[in-house]
């Protein structure tokens, strides 16, 4: 029945084509789409773990509640001994002091707020990756008066390598306090609302520079499965001293809120996608199938039993639906491969929203996975068949001369 079922797929060779070629692209759409929304919903949380919250932060109890002003009074104290602490926790993978701080600028007669940002050069290059990331210019190293400035930044400042910023800000007492720094590099992280107002500065600097000797803002925390930060949140708060907390990124009301809507919206368009690719096959092989009653009811009248007549057009189904699935699964993983290397870059959009402060990436790309491949193929086979049982039945139930006729 194998050879019958295949010489009939290869017999009629526009129709197969016609039938094929539509369930080949309903598999490439799946496939695509997949591999994209869920890259956007992965590069969304990276994006506002590396330019923001981490997995876990130790803040200040006072600090949280007026976070938006970023206090400088409010601090953490004796960071490197908590740090030491939390790299012997199995469950985390990194921890670092940082210190963040605002800065107003003037730009043509126009205050611009930035975010300075006092990091450990050595620490962070497991977080920012600033090496692969400087756009001209080196890293700036610890103990120098050097800064990495972000490219949109500097584009509005009009600086270039080698220019010196000036900061003026407020330190943690409320006095004035300055510091020149000289621009090691300029830097693209890929994120709007960091490469457009934030500036890095070694950690000691910034500590000289607002008064905050031993102290920092905050202590950001990656850790191995970011599922799990509210338990180890919670155990690390057990070890902390008083006036100090442990915040998962679930914590982040906004994050979360975005994350859970992001994977809303990512099961809504991969059922809606499903839908669509289901009921595009199961019309293309109803519409085969009924083409094809006159023949059908040749068979009947030749001998063929209507459980045979139903067995072989499954067949054919499963046939042609193997081959047009491997097409549009080879096609898939081409579209896939190429939307999670070089991936879709709205620069120009975001261009106009250069003040957004949601951490949203310049370049969104996907996330290739062969089970996405593998999915989608076996998707594209199985709704084949499928559809081609009912209409394989009710064919195959007609009578031999109400088939030839209908043919």
């Amino acid at each position: 029945m194998f050879k019958l079922a295949l010489r009939n797929v290869l017999r009629n060779k526009r129709r197969s084509f016609l039938t094929g070629l539509s369930i080949a692209f309903a598999v490439m759409v799946v496939i695509f789409l997949w591999t994209f929304v869920s890259g956007v919903v992965a590069g969304l949380f990276s994006s506002y773990v590396t330019g923001s919250v981490g997995h876990i932060r130790i803040l200040n109890t006072d600090y949280l509640k007026r976070e938006t002003m970023l206090p400088l009074s409010r601090t953490v104290p004796d960071y490197q001994r908590l740090i030491t602490t939390l790299e012997q926790d199995q469950s985390v993978k990194l921890a670092t002091g940082r210190i963040k701080f605002g800065v107003l600028m003037d730009i043509k007669g126009k205050n611009k707020p930035m975010l300075g940002i006092g990091i450990d050069p050595q620490r962070e290059e497991a977080v920012l990756g600033l090496s692969k990331k400087m756009v001209s210019g080196t890293v700036l190293a610890a103990g120098t008066s050097e800064t990495n400035v972000g490219a949109g930044l500097a584009k509005d400042l009009g600086l270039k390598t080698g220019d010196t910023l000036t900061v003026i800000t407020q330190t943690a007492h409320g006095s004035l306090s300055g510091l020149n720094l000289k621009i090691a590099g300029i830097f693209s992280l890929g994120i709007a609302s960091v490469d457009n107002r934030t500036f890095y500065l070694p950690l000691d600097q910034a500590q000289q520079l607002l008064d905050m000797d031993g102290r920092v803002t905050e202590i950001f925390i990656l850790i191995k499965d970011p599922d799990k930060a509210v338990q180890v949140a919670a155990g690390i708060g057990k070890t902390l001293p008083a006036g100090l907390i442990a915040v998962p990124w679930q914590a982040n009301g906004f994050l979360y809120f975005m994350m859970t809507i992001m994977k809303t919206i990512y099961g809504a368009i991969y059922a809606f996608i499903l839908i669509l690719a289901s009921f595009t096959i199961l019309n293309t092989m109803f519409m085969a199938v009924m083409e094809r009653t006159s023949e059908i009811g040749m068979m009947k009248a030749l001998g063929m039993k209507e459980g045979e007549i139903s067995r072989l057009i499954t067949l054919e189904a499963l046939i042609l639906g193997v081959m047009a699935s491997l097409v549009g699964a080879a096609g898939g993983t081409l579209l896939a491969y190429y939307v999670s290397t070089a991936g879709i870059d709205y620069t120009a959009a975001f261009e106009k929203i250069r003040d957004v402060e949601i951490p949203l990436s310049y370049i969104y790309r996907g996330e290739f996975s062969w089970l996405t491949i593998l999915v989608g193929f076996s998707l594209g086979v199985l709704f084949s068949v499928l559809a081609s049982i009912f209409p394989a039945r009710r064919a195959a139930k007609m009578e031999p001369t109400e088939a030839m006729k209908a043919g």
